[in-house]
């Protein structure tokens, strides 16, 4: 499948679903529901939200919309409430600092993941689900 002729339409069960989902959950659902229809997560985000909004799920003229070609970095994705997505995995103390460093966080775009980071920038994260570096300057 080439995901231009043909585009799978996920069922209402599967959209109230995840509509019944807090932020972060919803936001790694949309990459496990994408493997399960044979659709990227960013594909499952669309139809999400264009349901949402009430509007009728996309067809094959229907194109999905891009993300913009960012020169020297990512495009970031932000979420709201950093604070949720402070990873404690690094007991270490530069593993604390870092955590208290956290005032915001991006998705991943390689996987879909939510990162928290600091506001500085340019950054360069590399994703610890899907080990992606990405360098976000905006």
């Amino acid at each position: 499948m080439d995901g231009v002729d043909s585009i799978t339409v996920l069922p209402e069960s599967a959209l109230q679903k995840l509509d019944s989902m807090d932020d972060y959950d919803r936001l790694l659902a949309f990459d496990r529901f994408g493997s399960d229809y044979r659709m990227s997560a960013g594909e499952v985000e669309v139809q999400f939200n264009a349901w949402k909004r009430g509007e009728a799920a996309p067809t094959p003229s229907t194109s999905t919309p891009q993300a913009p070609p960012v020169v020297g970095g990512e495009a970031a994705n932000y979420l709201s409430d950093a604070h949720r997505y402070r990873v404690e995995y690094d007991p270490s103390k530069d593993g604390l600092q870092r955590q208290a460093q956290v005032e915001q966080a991006v998705i991943c775009p390689g996987c879909g993941s939510a990162l928290g980071i600091p506001a500085t920038r340019p950054i360069k994260v590399t994703c610890p689900n899907c080990m992606t570096d990405s360098t976000f300057t905006s």
